[in-house]
C-alpha cells in the first residue's frame, strides 16, 4: 500500500459504509463487511506508519 492509495481506500470504504447504512436493516451484513474491510485497511496503514482518520457518519439528506 502506498501513502496515496491508503487514504483513498479508507475514504471510499467509509463512504460506502455510510451509504449502505442509509439503506436500513437489509444492508446490515454489507455494513458489517465494509466495517471489517475498514478495520483491516486501517491496521495495514498503521503498520506502514500511516494514520488516517475521517469524520464519522453524517445524516442522510
Amino acid at each position: 500500500m502506498t501513502n496515496t492509495i491508503v487514504p483513498q481506500l479508507i475514504f471510499t470504504l467509509s463512504v460506502a459504509r455510510e451509504i449502505a447504512s442509509w439503506e436500513g436493516p437489509d444492508y446490515d451484513l454489507v455494513v458489517y463487511l465494509i466495517q471489517e474491510a475498514l478495520k483491516a485497511a486501517k491496521e495495514e496503514a498503521s503498520r506502514h506508519g500511516i494514520i488516517i482518520e475521517f469524520e464519522q457518519k453524517s445524516k442522510p439528506q
